[in-house]
């Protein structure tokens, strides 16, 4: 599954995949380093909890 980083806010980052087009919350601290608003990034083992 990928999505896009869309917005970041304090430690949280704003992930929108891309097949569903849902956003979610994600804490920067889960994300690779160095991401970048407009990154895709991939998700293959586990999923993030929408807060």
């Amino acid at each position: 599954m990928h999505c896009t980083v869309i917005d970041m806010r304090g430690d949280y980052a704003y992930v929108k995949y891309d097949a569903s087009g849902i956003v979610s919350e994600v804490a920067i601290a889960l994300l690779p380093f160095g991401i970048d608003i407009g990154d895709r990034l991939k998700f293959e083992d586990f999923e993030f909890t929408q807060i």
